[in-house]
C-alpha cells in the first residue's frame, strides 16, 4: 500500500492489536481466471514469531481451493477510520482528511482440513472471541458436530511481510494532533472514540 515514512509503523505488537481489536480481514487472492477475488473471514494470531494467523471459510466458498493452488495471499484488516475537518488546525489554508489504521500481511497459505484439526482451531477461536459457548459445543452431539466441521476448510497463513498503516495526523503540529484527538474522543461515534485511543496509544 502506499505508506509514507510518517504513518509507517513496524510495532509488531500494535498489528497485533489491531488484529484482535478488527479481526475481520479481508482475504484476497486470483480466482479460477486469475481475477482478484476477497473473503471476508475472522482471523486470530497462532502465533506471534514466527507471525502464523488462521481461520477458517465455508467449503461451500470456491476460493479456498483457488488459494490452495496459488498459495500466497494477502489479508486486509481495517481499523477504526473518522474524518478529520479542517477546523482542528491552526491555519484556514488546510483541507479536510481521513484518518486511518490499516493493516495488510502477506504469506502462504496452508490448509487445515482433519476433523480434530479443525475442532482444535475451532476452540481458539471460540476461547478468544466467547469463552463460555466452549461448554455448549462440546455438548453437542457427535454426528451434528462432525457435519459442522465437515462444512468448513480450516487454513493457517504464514506471514512472510506485513504492512502497518497508521494515519493518525503524526504530520501536524502538536497541538493539532490533540485538538484532534479531544475531538475524537469526545465523540458519541464510537468508531472516532477507537481512533482517539489509537492515537493516545501511539503518542504514548
Amino acid at each position: 500500500m502506499y505508506l509514507p515514512k510518517h504513518f509507517a509503523s513496524d510495532d509488531l505488537s500494535l498489528a497485533l492489536q489491531l488484529v484482535e481489536e478488527q479481526p475481520l480481514a479481508l482475504l484476497l487472492g486470483p480466482d479460477a481466471q486469475g481475477e482478484g477475488f476477497g473473503t471476508h473471514v475472522p482471523l486470530v494470531a497462532l502465533s506471534r514469531e514466527p507471525l502464523v494467523l488462521e481461520g477458517h471459510m465455508a467449503r461451500a466458498n470456491p476460493h479456498w481451493g483457488w488459494l490452495a493452488q496459488q498459495r500466497h495471499l494477502m489479508a486486509v484488516f481495517s481499523g477504526p477510520s473518522a474524518y478529520i475537518s479542517p477546523r482542528h488546525y491552526d491555519s484556514a489554508r488546510n483541507v479536510p482528511t481521513w484518518n486511518y489504521a490499516a493493516l495488510h500481511v502477506y504469506g502462504d497459505i496452508e490448509l487445515v482440513d482433519g476433523s480434530a484439526d479443525k475442532d482444535a482451531l475451532l476452540k481458539r477461536l471460540i476461547a478468544q472471541f466467547e469463552p463460555a459457548y466452549a461448554e455448549q459445543w462440546r455438548g453437542l452431539d457427535e454426528d451434528y458436530q462432525q457435519k459442522l466441521l465437515g462444512a468448513i476448510v480450516g487454513f493457517r497463513l504464514r506471514v512472510t511481510r506485513w504492512e502497518l498503516k497508521l494515519k493518525l495526523s503524526q504530520n501536524r503540529a502538536a497541538t493539532e494532533r490533540e485538538r484532534i484527538q479531544a475531538a475524537l474522543a469526545a465523540s458519541s461515534n464510537a468508531e472516532e472514540r477507537a481512533l482517539a485511543a489509537w492515537m493516545a496509544r501511539l503518542a504514548g
